[in-house]
Order: C-alpha cells, then structure tokens, then sequence
C-alpha cells in the first residue's frame, strides 16, 4: 500500500505557525510498524522551501518514502525556477499550492504557474473547501492538460445536508475532468468524532468512488492532522471491490505520483 497523503514535521527545523492553535503535537514522524510506503504532503509552513528542502532530506534517507509533495507558491514570479529546481530532484512526486480560505482561484498568475506545472510533468494536489469546489473547477477548466489530485474528496460537510448534496453535485462535475483523480483520505479532520465519522464514512467513501471510479482514486490517511481510531486506509479499502482494491491500494499512486529519472 502507498498511503499518499501523510504529514511529518520537526517544529524545531522547520515552523509551522498553525499546528499550535490546532492542537497538534511539535513533532511528527513517519509511524513504525506498517508495512507501507508513504507520499509526505507539505504542511503549510513558514518557508516553503526550507520544508522541502527538510522532506526530501527525509526521504533520501528512510526508504518507506514514495515522495514527496512540495509547496510553491504557483502565482510568484520566482515559481519558474522553484519549479526547475524541484524538477531535478527524483523525490519530489508532485507540487501542492494550498488554496482554501484563499483568494487565489481567479489569478492569471496563478492559471500560468499551473500551466508551468503541467509542463514539468508534475501532478497537481488541490486543496480546497467544498463550497470553493465550483471556484476550483473554473480554475482547473483553464489548465485541462494538467493532472491534478483532488484533496481530501473536497472536504465535504457530514452535518449539513444541503452543503452535502452540493458537494455530491460539485464532484461529478470535477469528474467530468479526465485528469481529475479523487484523494480518498481527510474526512475524520471534517467529521465531529468517531461516532460521526462511523455513521458517514461509509456513504462518502462510496460516492467519491462511484463518481471517480477506482481507476482514478487514492488512498490517503492526512494523518496525524486526520486521526481514526481505526486505520483509516484500512477503512476505506475494506469499501473497495475486491478487484480493485490493488488499483486504490497503489498502482493509482505509482501511476500518478511516479519518480522521475533525472538522468
């Protein structure tokens, strides 16, 4: 398994204003005792560069890395050769611009530092709120040939009905999108304890995947800012068909987040 969506930190290398408020611990590791293999997603720190400096140091060294998922500020004059430099460097599997709680979605800066992406050859990871969900779509229409991985199933609403079939209908639409692929990972962040996350889960992983398909989903645990008491990939490839269940698991996340030779 290729559990592609995990964050690790050192708050002493690298700051990550936000984890206090969140009440998230200073330290966070790659956990022990799994046999898999891990995507490391930034974590919206200070200094983008010195975090992905720090995460590829990480994955030289301890083999469970896949890659890793960088920040770039995509609408900076500077993210040409950002993104020049990241492309020289085998562990870096994809590009993340945070976008929730953001007005970025209507910067031409921004639709160009996309189309600079999609020419490395670098996969996209949208992370967005569900009522941004039609913003992004708009967005990513003016880039079709970029390859982008939806965070999270959008960040859907458990509580809100109204907001949950509007999300329903948002998602079809993303995947109407053929180079739009579904993260399956996120919804315990979203949901108000277990007892929440154990009466949606079920319904929203099956729909994200009934819209996508599995040929275009992933798994992702977000831990530790998403916490299951169970293990939430488990979770979710227990809904997955039997046939399938490899494609979620990992040949999805070897096909999309692959390493390059930079030779």
């Amino acid at each position: 398994m290729i559990d592609t969506h995990l964050h690790v930190w050192d708050t002493e290398v690298v700051r990550i204003p936000w984890l206090t408020a969140a009440g998230l611990p200073p330290m966070a590791a790659i956990p022990d005792g799994q046999d898999r293999r891990y995507v490391l997603v930034e974590a919206d720190a200070h200094d983008p560069a010195e975090e992905a400096s720090w995460l590829i140091a990480l994955a030289e060294r301890d083999p469970r890395v896949h890659g890793v998922v960088a920040s770039v500020a995509l609408e900076l004059p500077q993210a040409e050769r950002v993104l020049a430099n990241l492309a020289e460097v085998p562990q870096v599997v994809g590009v993340r611009r945070l976008l929730q709680d953001r007005e970025l979605f209507d910067s031409t800066s921004l639709v160009d530092g996309l189309k600079r992406l999609a020419g490395r050859g670098l996969p996209f990871d949208a992370c967005v709120r569900d009522h941004e969900l039609p913003r992004l779509l708009a967005l990513l229409e003016r880039v079709p040939e970029l390859t982008v991985v939806l965070d999270h199933m959008g960040k859907p609403n458990p509580r809100d009905g109204v907001a949950r079939d509007a999300w329903q209908r948002n998602l079809a639409r993303l995947a109407e999108l053929d180079r739009v692929h579904c993260k399956l990972s996120g919804l315990p962040a979203e949901c108000h304890g277990i007892d929440e996350l154990e009466r949606h889960a079920p319904d929203m992983i099956d729909l994200a995947l009934e819209t996508f398909g599995a040929e275009r989903c992933l798994v992702g645990s977000d831990s530790p800012v998403s916490q299951d008491p169970e293990d939430w990939c488990e979770r979710v490839l227990a809904q997955v068909p039997a046939e399938k269940r490899q494609a979620v698991a990992e040949d999805n996340a070897l096909n999309i987040y692959h390493r390059r030779d930079t030779g």
